[in-house]
């Protein structure tokens, strides 16, 4: 009674049909597959061919069809960054154009190993993108050697791991120096996270070569952690370590909000006495006092390229580096002005 009044379901060969091309091409634009090559004229003719048919990808029969989970899985340390809430939702929107779920784990309160075995280990992902700083090099050596396919870093490098996607963070160190050369600061500090993160490593490198080529002073500073917290407690390492600087370049925007918290405790007025330049921009900056300088990066499109990375590895794909080429772009605020 109930199934003769039913209407088919739409499918790829409705939608072939209609549009005047093969049923792969039509699987392939779909899922906004890279090795879907068509003009703009015949993948708007197949979407528009998919609307007008109501058709929906049946995603439980692909899964069988290809073994596959359809699902990726993140792995962050937390929200405390903005950047890790923009890589996350880089990564979901990417994820949907490739009509695939997301699996979002935490180790803010947990062993990311166990994270790790639980999103991967046991089946619930194809791949997982790792936006953490927290794991050892040699633990994700030990786990790309157990699944080389399915494992890319964002927004890190490790030896021995080969897919990662990074940021050009040392051209976004140089970026924010040269901004505050060309404000006439001649002893700028830097406070940047621990060297044993590859992210940071490259800040700093940007940081203190640009300030060579601008003739200008590095003061540099290394603190534990890339938080608040550690920002407040750098701005007072440069206070106390003798003649202060001028400026202050932080690695992360978080840092950057403890440093202007710091910098008001010690009486000292940003930018009067202390121009501030973050790493990293957010909506948050336009509401601190002052408004807070930023060197932007794209970081939700480098979620979306890890999306990409992965999901080549997953088709057979050999892992590879990928640097998002988008330029830092500075945003000026009120935390700068000139000596």
């Amino acid at each position: 009674m109930g199934g003769a009044g039913r209407q088919r379901r739409a499918t790829l060969a409705d939608v072939a049909g209609r549009a005047g091309v093969h049923p792969s091409l039509v699987s392939r634009v779909l899922r906004n597959d890279p090795s879907g090559f068509a003009s703009s004229e015949t993948r708007e003719r197949i979407r528009t061919a998919a609307k007008e048919l109501g058709y929906r990808a049946n995603e439980a029969a692909r899964g069988l069809r290809s073994s596959r989970t359809m699902a990726l899985g993140l792995l962050l340390p937390g929200f405390s960054s903005p950047v890790y809430s923009a890589i996350a939702h880089g990564v979901e929107e990417r994820a949907d154009q490739r009509d695939y779920g997301l699996v979002i784990g935490t180790h803010a309160a947990g062993d990311p190993h166990e994270v790790i075995t639980e999103m991967v280990m046991r089946g619930r992902v194809d791949a997982l993108l790792v936006a953490s700083g927290r794991i050892e090099d040699q633990a994700l050596r030990q786990l790309v050697r157990r699944i080389p396919e399915s494992l890319v870093l964002v927004n890190r490098q490790v030896r021995g791991v080969a897919a990662s996607v990074v940021l050009r963070d040392s051209d976004a160190a140089a970026v924010a120096v040269r901004h505050l050369a060309e404000l006439g600061h001649r002893r700028i500090g830097g406070v940047f996270g621990p060297r044993t993160l590859d992210t940071m490593v490259r800040r700093r490198h940007g940081f203190v070569e640009e300030c060579t080529k601008a003739g200008v002073e590095p003061v540099v500073t290394e603190v534990d952690g890339r938080d608040h917290g550690a920002g407040f407690q750098g701005a007072l390492r440069l206070l106390d370590a003798g003649e202060p600087p001028s400026a202050v370049v932080a690695a992360t925007f978080p840092m950057a909000v403890g440093m202007l918290s710091a910098f008001h405790e010690r009486g000292l007025a940003v930018p009067d006495r202390m121009s501030v330049v973050s790493i990293h921009d957010d909506g948050l900056a336009d509401y601190l006092v002052p408004r807070l300088t930023t060197v932007m990066l794209p970081a939700a499109k480098l979620g979306a390229e890890a999306v990409d990375l992965a999901l080549s590895l997953v088709d057979g794909g050999a892992p590879r580096r990928v640097v998002v080429p988008d330029a830092p772009r500075l945003i000026p605020r009120s935390s700068t002005a000139r000596v």
